[in-house]
């Protein structure tokens, strides 16, 4: 299946030739869940803020589907 994903802050940093309006595409076998997505990036767990598909926030365990577009934020702290 085919994944859209969008990267935010400096997680795009580790992706040369990332389009910060259209992502990427990754390809993964079906029934890999959003966990599994992020450890086919190598994205640390400790880096991510916000993981939503279709704009609803989701957990690592939800499954994706062909098509979704998953959209990743780097935790934001401020004050």
């Amino acid at each position: 299946m085919r994944i859209q994903v969008i990267l935010y802050g400096t997680l795009r940093n580790g992706f040369p030739g990332h389009d910060p309006t259209r992502g990427f595409e990754v390809e993964l076998a079906g029934g890999s869940s959003v966990g599994d997505l992020i450890d086919h990036l190598e994205i640390p767990r400790s880096k991510l803020g916000l993981v939503s598909v279709g704009g609803v926030p989701v957990k690592a365990d939800a499954k994706l589907t062909d098509g979704d577009c998953l959209r990743v934020f780097q935790p934001i702290a401020g004050g």
